[in-house]
């Protein structure tokens, strides 16, 4: 594969550094789009044929925390495909962040608190939103997101205002860096046809 194609497939946006091309998300574009159909497939069953059966006895809270739990397991299967090949394909240049001290449980939180947020809300619905009316069940959703934002927000505020100076010094000066090599590239390139 030569360097304009692969230049090509990653886009201007891409460093030489960015992606080694031995490895491409392949399976996981389709295990993603399988993952999307399914769903999809999953909630037109449920809604037309289970969600108002009176076999099932489910009520309209109910069948939205059958939905959450569906969005939850989608949500596990994609993140854990695609955060294994991120982690491989990382530049060079970003690892020093991953080194920085509280950067990983944060991340670490960032992905959890969602995830806790969501099973929360999955038990509420199922087993205690019917004795509450609609608008009190919005405010449990809405302050469910609402605490989520103001946890999330509260830890990256306080280490961004504490790392990032020195990080937006180092993408800036990185980003000049693989703009410079990448207008070299196509001047070589165009040197060459």
């Amino acid at each position: 594969m030569n360097k304009a194609y692969k230049k090509y497939l990653g886009g201007n946006f891409m460093g030489k550094n960015d992606l080694d091309f031995k490895e491409n998300p392949g399976w996981r574009v389709s295990f993603s789009i399988i993952i999307g159909v399914a769903w999809l497939a999953f909630v037109i069953i449920w809604l037309a044929f289970f969600a108002g059966s009176e076999n099932f006895g489910f009520n309209g809270y109910q069948n939205f925390a059958i939905i959450l739990a569906s969005i939850l397991v989608v949500m596990s299967l994609l993140g854990e495909s695609w955060a294994s090949w991120g982690k491989k394909h990382i530049p060079k240049e970003s690892k020093e962040i991953m080194k920085t001290f509280g950067f990983k449980w944060r991340i670490q939180s960032s992905i959890i608190i969602p995830f806790l947020s969501i099973i929360f809300l999955i038990i509420w619905f199922f087993f205690y939103a019917i004795n509450f009316n609609l608008y009190q069940n919005i405010a449990v959703f809405l302050v469910t997101f609402i605490i989520m934002g103001g946890i999330l927000g509260t830890i990256w505020t306080k280490w961004g205002m504490k790392h990032g100076s020195k990080f937006e010094s180092h993408a800036a000066s990185y980003y000049h860096h693989e703009k410079k090599d990448d207008e070299n590239e196509v001047i070589d390139l165009e040197k060459k046809e």
